[in-house]
């Protein structure tokens, strides 16, 4: 079984280095398509052993990767970023991979964030990041996904961390992440354009929604989140989509003082079979808001620890922050 990490890249001659040398002693191959630096983004990647490609850059994160991709020849494909270091035990990895059975597609890989956890309290979270070459390409303009050549989902598994994680070292900068989510912003939009002007399904419309919605929260405007986060909600009945959904209005509707509807959308969130210690969680958060701290108090004492919709682990200082409000 060999491996090929694939790296999209332009403008990252810091960090480029660190990352490619964490990931080689994991993989065969290393392959980085540039899609137009002006710095030394591709002699750093040629220095470190890496097969360097060029192509022009169409504003579609999946088409930059599929090009990648197609130069990629390992049995299994390793997708990193440059701002991503790769930890684990490189030894473990090739049995690990011979032991997968021939009915999986991909597995998913625990990302840690470097600089502890976000606005959300997620530390880490996971990404199917390691997929048979054969079988998945990726879908979607920005926060682009795996999927299927055949079509559908790919079956995953999920890969001890020991054996190989990553860490997202992120932006230090605020105008960077700021300037990186206005991009991202821009790529949604023409991404729902582009559903809306062909027969589309409702979920992959609401799907594009949600990521419009997300990336507006990053670039700090709430009020075109609101938007599309409804659009997304109202197209997707039931499921994950729905789910996220309706957990960042929930927010926001706290943030924005509208605790009636918080209220009742984390009942919906419960009813569909949301994790019921999140829900307490989320109503607890709304019942502070609300200036209810006796009866928050009373929802947070049964809650040991804090897990999201996808069964990631949330910083405990949230719940601590929560009680020390519900005793001022």
């Amino acid at each position: 079984m060999t491996v090929t990490a694939c790296l999209i890249v332009r403008d990252c001659e810091a960090g480029l280095p660190d990352c490619l040398a964490s990931v080689r002693p994991f993989v065969d191959e290393l392959v980085v398509l540039d899609t137009g630096s002006v710095d030394g983004t591709r002699a750093v990647a040629a220095a470190a052993g890496a097969e360097v490609h060029q192509a022009h850059w169409t504003d579609d994160f999946a088409a930059a990767r599929n090009a990648a991709l197609a130069r990629c020849t390992g049995d299994w494909v390793l997708s990193i970023d440059a701002d991503e270091l790769a930890t684990g035990v490189p030894g473990w990895l090739a049995p690990m991979l011979a032991a997968c059975g021939t009915e999986l597609d991909a597995l998913s890989l625990l990302i840690r964030h470097a600089d502890g956890p976000d606005a959300r309290g997620l530390s880490g979270h996971r990404e199917v990041k390691l997929f048979r070459r054969d079988r998945v390409r990726w879908a979607g303009r920005v926060h682009e996904r795996p999927v299927r050549l055949t079509g559908g989902e790919p079956v995953i598994a999920a890969l001890p961390e020991q054996t190989l994680h990553l860490v997202h070292t992120g932006y230090t900068d605020p105008e960077l992440v700021r300037a990186k989510a206005e991009r991202n912003a821009r790529l949604c939009r023409l991404q729902l354009d582009e559903l809306t002007r062909r027969p589309a399904e409702p979920e992959e419309l609401a799907r594009a929604a949600l990521d419009l919605g997300r990336s507006e929260l990053a670039a700090g405007r709430p009020e075109e989140a609101l938007v599309a986060l409804r659009l997304a909600r109202d197209g997707a009945v039931g499921g994950p989509v729905w789910s996220w959904a309706t957990d960042f209005l929930v927010r926001l509707a706290i943030e924005q003082q509208r605790t009636d509807e918080a209220t009742w959308l984390v009942a919906e969130l419960f009813r569909s079979g949301a994790p019921a210690g999140y829900c307490r969680w989320l109503l607890a958060l709304t019942l502070i808001a609300r200036g209810a701290r006796a009866e928050a108090d009373r929802l947070l004492a049964d809650i040991a620890e804090l897990t999201d919709l996808a069964g990631n682990p949330l910083d405990s200082e949230q719940l601590r922050r929560a009680r020390a409000a519900c005793a001022a």
